[in-house]
């Protein structure tokens, strides 16, 4: 009877915590991201993603808003509650380049979104489809020579991203004219490049690629990153291959909406940290040609700010007016 009394005068003060627990841990975490389903950044998220869910206890849920140059997913996460449950992963176009180079964007990135964490920051393999008549980068530099001016096409994953920027660095260093042709995001711009629609091209190596190269279906050329990567270690880089100025690297950020809690936006950004300090994840990131972030959220904007200014000035090289 006795311990009948004592359960029954505790349940009072159980009560809220038994309502609320349950109700935050069947409240799913969102992550907006800018890629499609199978992208180079989308095979990156979701593993990291899965983990996170383990470690909070909470659904945690991708989805994919591609296009527009990052402003859809962008947007999606501008418009949403301040009360951490949506989150934005993105490269560094739709945040720090394209703002800047269009007359014109539905909302400043500086002020918008609170900076969380860096995921990781890694470049991209330069890419021929696998029936290209050349296995090396000094091939490709002289069948684009050979070419009629102005006949060859490469592809990107969007006006702004480094896989844009590198094609016009590189064309300038090579003083050939070639076009851009830029996909809505990675993934289509691997299925062309790997049915011929497209001479070449720059992509993650990460999802599909990796597999199309290692299939025949891909040939990796030359690496716009400063380091040879660790699953393509026969893969010279661009500064190896006498092009120091194409060189380039990106990242992928996580924000939160303007006015988030700082402690939550801190929350977030050591619970990801963790995830990416795993072996297996790490590894993967590595694999990927990413070396893992999860640096604090004033870090991160340290970084977003110093990369506005970097990119002002790649913008202003190479004159970039996308509109």
């Amino acid at each position: 009877m006795q311990r009948r009394h004592v359960l029954a005068s505790a349940l009072p003060a159980l009560a809220p915590l038994l309502c609320t627990l349950p109700a935050y841990a069947q409240t799913p975490l969102k992550i907006i991201t800018t890629d499609q389903p199978g992208g180079g950044m989308d095979a990156l998220l979701r593993p990291m993603a899965d983990k996170l869910a383990q470690n909070l206890g909470r659904p945690v849920l991708v989805e994919n808003r591609p296009g527009a140059q990052g402003r859809i997913g962008g947007q999606a996460v501008v418009s949403s509650p301040a009360d951490g449950n949506t989150l934005l992963a993105t490269v560094q176009a739709g945040i720090v380049i394209n703002p800047q180079a269009y007359s014109s964007w539905p909302y400043d990135t500086r002020t918008a979104l609170l900076p969380v964490t860096d995921l990781g920051r890694g470049s991209l393999l330069l890419l021929t489809p696998g029936s290209a008549p050349f296995s090396d980068f000094a091939g490709l530099v002289q069948w684009l020579k050979g070419q009629p001016r102005g006949s060859v096409s490469y592809g990107t994953y969007g006006l702004g991203t480094i896989s844009h920027f590198g094609g016009v660095l590189l064309s300038q260093s090579l003083g050939l004219d070639m076009t851009p042709v830029h996909y809505k995001a990675s993934g289509d711009q691997v299925k062309d490049l790997a049915g011929g629609q497209v001479s070449w091209g720059w992509g993650p190596a990460a999802g599909a690629i990796a597999q199309l190269v290692k299939a025949g279906r891909l040939k990796a050329l030359a690496y716009l990153g400063p380091q040879r990567l660790p699953a393509f270690p026969d893969v010279p880089t661009i500064r190896e291959l006498g092009h120091a100025s194409v060189e380039m690297d990106g990242w992928i950020g996580v924000f939160a909406p303007k006015g988030t809690p700082a402690d939550v936006a801190a929350r977030q950004q050591q619970e990801i940290a963790k995830v990416l300090a795993l072996p297996a994840i790490r590894e993967m990131y590595l694999n990927f040609g990413f070396a893992p972030g999860g640096g604090t959220p004033a870090e991160f904007a340290q970084l977003v700010q110093a990369d506005w200014q970097r990119f002002g000035g790649t913008i202003r090289q190479i004159g970039y007016k996308p509109d």
